[in-house]
């Protein structure tokens, strides 16, 4: 009697241990049924990126024909800031010329549009310096891959100084920023002051359309039009940039000593750019 109470009691034990282990394998496979894929996790990432931006940037650039980065558009802007913001060992408030990225807040007119917020913000502050926003209406930000084959005209083996498809959108988490950098032809390098006219119409007619805009309320106040001053540098002084180990790193444009923005130093230093 008490042999055949222990075995009853072990088969009772194994058949306990088999539902088990049954019941383990269903919740792993139900969880595997319904884990996200590496492309759904992207694109889940992507989603939540272009949802949670607050500001946006515009990087424009050229490439050389080997397909190297060959161009910089910055902007010059003098600012009063903290001398510790800038990594400084001064005290209080300085007065310092800078090196940025055209960039700013998204507003609701924009409709949560990233694209939308850097054209609006690079308009505002160059007065679409060289009518290179327009750029941003066909450029494509989704591709990516390789810039060679990009270059290359379909059917044919002569490599294009400019496709539209070599860019790239990089979020910037601890600014909460969505960046855009996009290609332009090489031809759309100009000088401040040695643009075309038809260009320099454009600043003009852009000036004009802020100035006209309706404010939303009487107590609606503008912020600053115009006030950076756009310039073309190599590639190579950004490279010095993100070398570098100092917060605000120190640049000398046109004979003028600057300290590069902080935040975009940053950003140079993300291993994609």
């Amino acid at each position: 009697h008490l042999m055949a109470k222990k075995a009853k009691k072990k088969a009772a034990s194994k058949e306990a241990g088999t539902d088990k282990a049954q019941e383990e394998a269903s919740a792993k496979s139900k969880a595997k049924k319904e884990a996200p894929t590496a492309s759904q996790s992207a694109s889940a990432q992507k989603q939540n990126a272009e949802e949670a931006y607050r500001a946006a940037a515009v990087v424009f650039f050229t490439r050389h024909e080997d397909g190297s980065v060959d161009k910089v558009l910055v902007a010059l802007e003098e600012r009063k800031v903290s001398a510790g913001f800038l990594g400084l060992e001064e005290k209080g408030k300085v007065n310092k010329l800078l090196v940025v990225f055209p960039m700013g807040r998204k507003e609701k007119k924009d409709k949560n549009d990233a694209v939308e917020t850097a054209k609006r913000e690079y308009i505002e502050e160059t007065l679409d310096f060289g009518a290179l926003a327009r750029f941003l209406d066909f450029a494509d930000f989704e591709g990516g891959g390789d810039v060679t084959a990009n270059r290359i005209a379909p059917g044919a083996k002569v490599p294009m100084t400019w496709s539209g498809a070599d860019n790239m959108a990089l979020y910037f988490p601890p600014a909460s920023m969505t960046v855009l950098f996009c290609e332009v032809p090489p031809g759309e390098v100009h000088e401040p002051g040695q643009e075309p006219a038809v260009k320099k119409q454009r600043r003009e007619e852009a000036a004009a359309e802020l100035e006209a805009l309706p404010k939303p309320s009487p107590s609606y106040h503008v912020g600053k039009v115009g006030h950076l001053q756009p310039i073309w540098i190599d590639a190579e002084h950004l490279k010095e940039v993100a070398r570098s180990m100092e917060k605000a790193p120190k640049l000398n444009l046109d004979g003028r000593e600057c300290r590069f923005f902080p935040t975009n130093a940053s950003l140079l230093r993300m291993p994609e750019v």
